[in-house]
């Protein structure tokens, strides 16, 4: 049977984890007390900032065949840096602008190692993680650094009418990757790379110019991610950066099975980085104890892939 020109497979394979997501939202709302309450989908929103933000940096790498985990270290050091900079009285402004500076520092590092030296990105980037890891260490030394600066924490925690902040720069990403991808020759060549570089150098594209470009546009990204999520706790927590590690990740994966079947796409990891915390504030809101609730996550993301992922028969292997 056929709906359009879209089989009942189809649709299966292509939105499967979607309707996995609209599912869990409908199950919670009835049997989780206060899960559907405007407060607590605000709530699940905001924290699904710094990981949809982060997310969507590795998204674009993704999209060319590359990988980058650079963010497990450079979250951390830009929120330690944030931190001690606004504790030791220095301007939220010059503050921001170091910030933007490390960020933009981790990426050019990662696209020189990539594109200049050759490394494999997984080696590359693990190495700037470790990198920016043991920066964050010499920095704060190990300690929690509190932010007690209401200027600069209302950069995260003020709203746009009765929008939080934090959604709206998340939203605007959204839509500025969303375009950057359907609407300029960038993201065709983006996208054109991770399909197949040699066809793209023979084309004349610069390939190793596009790589460079989106692996320092990915370290800008992870940087603004690691800014929002410490202004939006209000403090600088050691290896900030490791607790995101896996949640990034589990995003843009589940993203490649939400829209297009094993490929990297903002819309589906936009939608992973939501299930991810929905998940948690479903389960938390059961009473699920903490260390449960990443058994439970991982069998419901288990299954939502496999429905999406399902093909004559088989799983298919997701591709990057």
């Amino acid at each position: 049977m056929k709906v359009g020109k879209l089989t009942k497979k189809d649709l299966i394979n292509n939105y499967g984890a979607l309707l996995a997501f609209i599912t869990v939202i409908i199950v919670f709302s009835f049997i989780s007390r206060g899960f559907f309450s405007g407060m607590n989908l605000e709530n699940i929103l905001v924290q699904s900032t710094s990981l949809g933000i982060c997310a969507f940096g590795l998204t674009l790498v993704l999209m060319m065949g590359e990988i980058d985990l650079s963010y497990g270290g450079l979250i951390g050091l830009v929120g330690a840096v944030l931190a001690g900079m606004v504790k030791d009285g220095h301007s939220i402004t010059f503050a921001t602008f170091v910030c933007l500076a490390i960020a933009l520092g981790s990426g050019l590092l990662t696209a020189i190692l990539v594109v200049g030296l050759k490394l494999p990105s997984f080696l590359a980037s693990v190495a700037v993680m470790f990198i920016c890891m043991g920066a964050e260490r010499v920095y704060n030394q190990g300690i929690t650094t509190w932010i007690r600066d209401t200027s600069a924490l209302s950069i995260v925690q003020a709203h746009i009418g009765p929008v939080p902040l934090p959604i709206f720069y998340l939203f605007l990403l959204f839509v500025v990757c969303s375009l950057i991808q359907t609407q300029t020759r960038m993201g065709q060549y983006i996208r054109a790379v991770g399909e197949n570089a040699d066809a793209v150098r023979e084309a004349g594209i610069k390939v190793g110019l596009v790589k460079f470009l989106v692996f320092v546009a990915a370290g800008i990204l992870f940087g603004f991610g690691g800014y929002i999520e410490t202004l939006r706790i209000g403090a600088a927590v050691m290896y900030a950066g490791k607790q995101l590690l896996l949640f990034v990740l589990a995003a843009c994966f589940l993203g490649t099975a939400t829209f297009k079947a094993g490929k990297a796409n903002f819309p589906g990891t936009l939608i992973g980085a939501f299930f991810l915390y929905t998940l948690m504030s479903g389960f938390t809101g059961l009473g699920l104890k903490f260390y449960l609730v990443p058994i439970a996550q991982g069998f419901i993301l288990i299954l939502a892939v496999a429905i999406s992922s399902v093909r004559r028969g088989k799983i298919e292997q997701v591709q990057f």
